[in-house]
């Protein structure tokens, strides 16, 4: 559930298959992961020596074989487990179960495989878990990969009773009856319950409802992934949905295989349900024609109906739902034709509909309801997501034309848009479409931040040329570019680095990518058209080595080139300056940049210890300073203090009257007077 926990994240993919285009609701972040921890001997006795900094943590519990010290069942699970029922920082445990086949034979001590490797016992589980459920800080906690079998129950029933917890994921598990009764537990404080791909039946859905029944504290339930439950399991749940102390805000039934008997059960309690305003319901394998029926009766804000089967008459009766802020209809292009999708962006306009992210990825919306959209979009200014990838035309898998496209951008010059997510790719983009786009940008979407334009075929070298004047426009805001599988050369690159040389925003330009060989596309493509020339030009652009002072300007900024720097073979020294320009500290990484080009200790006894030599003694102090300044913590780039410390003891040694005091200051008082003189 964590698409429908986390607000939009723009993460940027091949076809935007994994991009998170799930619904989304505002709530608490999480904890921040800076007090990460793998659980180790070494952080086991910070943990009984309640240090503060632990606040997540990392169990890894030795079910696949390898070595390492990083694995629990390797302390003694009686003794030492206890400093986790007594440790009063921890906010977020994961648990990791590595092995396969842990719980699928109910021995006393299970035995993975042909490995041969001891798994932890039964009864050195059921303390774990018990010192678990004794904590009284841990507020959230992940179990991921674990087939919990019959003892199962009575492993998590003081999770759900737990005191202090309100957020508990099961990933891959296998929870049946006795279990799910467990998790239901009436104690439960839980606002997120998370039990995705957990090979619940319908006896499971049953008990768990049966302990939910009534509950006032659970926000957020999801049951994603578990396509055996049948209308029975769905029935119950529509008891607890129905129950006036429900106050569920987001439900995820993605992938459930909700067929229309079991949506006839769920209809009136998930309309009738006030609080509701998140609902995933994507990858259905039939319509279900009552559910479209009562959408305008619902206060839905946030919709996904990926991949259902929706025709042009249930798409029309979307646009009536007032309340819908966010609409996932990626992949539903099977039964809509592009006369339906402009009668839904009509329909959208004409009701005044306001969303803030729309997908309509992989459907058929066609030229006509692409015409549509333009207009729509000239009145709808609350938009910030767009996602428009791999868009056909009617119920042919062929792209949508170049001529629709030229279109739409150009219906979009009357557009005061206030998008900031915009997913352009895969797409018949021409060379003309994309100076069409690109005039918009610079125009009309002068708040964009992040724009992808993959895999647009049809667009030359000649045509990204039109790229360069957008990257030097004063509205460019944009934080990630995803330029990837398209026809690129080393003149375009140099072309965009001249364009990026004081830019302060951009921090990700994706220029390459490893193609499966069974693609359409050249899984070579650009390895053989970007070359040793063009990642030397973006070298230049991070790190110009003229002078200092071009050192100290170069782009400190853009830190990513592409989803793998190893894969991509880049120089050296390109993959360090993007390192260095990780961090936030853009005063240290010009520093450093400096140190390393100009000052490394190769160098220091030739001329450029002439920039220091040349002067005056009451300026030293402060370059000396500057040059040896401790670099910060936490510093994730190449550090260059080895070089500084080596150039500060040569500039001490060449100038030696910086540690006399008494003829520093006479030089310094022989200066002031030549000044004076000069002045007069």
């Amino acid at each position: 559930m964590d698409e429908i926990n986390n607000q939009i994240d723009p993460v940027l993919d091949n076809n935007g298959d994994n991009v998170n285009d799930n619904n989304d609701i505002e709530e608490d972040s999480d904890d921040e992961d800076d007090g990460y921890y793998l659980l180790d001997k070494i952080n086991f006795h910070h943990l009984k020596q309640n240090d503060v900094s632990m606040t997540v943590v990392n169990v890894d519990l030795n079910c696949d074989g390898h070595g390492g010290e990083s694995y629990f069942n390797g302390i003694d699970w009686k003794v030492d487990g206890d400093c986790i029922a007594d440790n009063r920082h921890i906010k977020r445990l994961n648990i990791e179960f590595s092995g396969r086949c842990l719980g699928r034979h109910c021995g006393e001590k299970y035995i993975l495989g042909e490995q041969g490797h001891n798994l932890p016992t039964k009864q050195q589980l059921q303390h774990f878990f018990s010192c678990i459920c004794q904590n009284r800080s841990i507020i959230q906690i992940n179990i991921q990969s674990i087939y919990i079998d019959e003892f199962g129950g009575g492993l998590l029933e003081g999770l759900a009773g737990h005191l202090s917890l309100e957020r508990l994921q099961i990933e891959y598990g296998r929870l049946r009856g006795v279990v799910c009764t467990a998790l239901g537990h009436e104690k439960s404080k839980l606002k997120d319950l998370c039990l995705p791909n957990c090979e619940i039946h319908d006896e499971g859905l049953v008990a768990l409802c049966n302990g939910l029944v009534g509950n006032s504290t659970l926000k957020k339930l999801c049951l994603s992934g578990n396509d055996a439950i049948t209308s029975v399991g769905w029935r119950a749940l529509s008891t607890v949905l129905q129950h006036p102390n429900c106050k569920l805000v987001a439900l995820d039934l993605n992938n459930n295989g909700i067929n229309d008997d079991s949506a006839n059960v769920l209809n009136s309690a998930l309309w009738g349900l006030s609080s509701l305003k998140t609902l995933d319901l994507g990858w259905r394998q039939c319509a279900c024609q009552s559910l479209f029926n009562q959408l305008s009766l619902s206060s839905i804000e946030n919709l996904n109906l990926e991949c259902n089967l929706i025709n042009d008459s249930e798409l029309v009766a979307l646009a009536s739902i007032n309340t819908l802020r966010s609409l996932g209809l990626k992949g539903v292009r099977r039964s809509t034709t592009p006369a339906g999708w402009s009668s839904f962006f009509v329909s959208l306009q004409r009701n005044g509909i306001q969303l803030v992210k729309l997908n309509i990825s992989l459907t058929s919306i066609g030229d006509v309801g692409l015409a549509a959209l333009g207009q729509l979009l000239n009145t709808m200014s609350t938009l910030r997501t767009l996602m428009m990838i791999n868009i056909f035309t009617g119920h042919s898998f062929d792209n949508l034309t170049p001529h629709g496209w030229q279109t739409f951008f150009t219906s979009l010059q009357e557009t005061n848009s206030n998008l900031v997510n915009l997913f352009l790719g895969s797409n018949k983009i021409d060379n003309h479409g994309m100076e069409l786009l690109m005039r918009r940008l610079v125009s009309n979407m002068i708040s964009l931040k992040h724009l992808s334009l993959r895999y647009s075929d049809l667009v030359s070298p000649t045509g990204w040329q039109a790229l360069t004047g957008y990257l030097q426009s004063p509205n460019f805001a944009l934080e990630t570019l995803d330029l990837e599988g398209n026809n690129i050369n080393d003149d375009i690159v140099t072309a965009f680095t001249s364009a990026l040389v004081h830019n302060k925003t951009l921090e990700q330009i994706h220029l390459y990518q490893e193609v499966d060989s069974d693609s359409d596309y050249d899984a070579d493509v650009n390895n053989e058209l970007i070359t040793e020339r063009g990642w030397e030009a973006m070298s230049t652009l991070l790190c110009n080595k003229s002078s200092i002072l071009d050192t100290y300007i170069s782009n400190h900024t853009l830190h990513k080139v592409g989803d793998n720097h190893e894969e991509m073979n880049l120089p050296d020294d390109l993959v360090s300056y993007l390192e260095l320009n990780e961090n936030k500290d853009k005063a240290e990484v010009a520093r450093q940049k400096i140190l390393q080009t100009h000052f490394s200790t190769e160098d220091n006894e030739s001329s450029n210890m002439q920039e220091f030599l040349d002067m005056e003694l009451e300026v030293m102090p402060t370059a000396i300073a500057w040059i040896g300044r401790t670099t910060q913590t936490g510093w994730s780039g190449t550090c260059a203090s080895g070089s500084s410390l080596s150039l500060t003891y040569n500039l001490m040694r060449r100038v030696p009257d910086l540690l006399d005091l008494k003829t520093a200051q006479m030089k310094s008082s022989v200066g002031k007077r030549k000044h004076d003189a000069h002045l007069v």
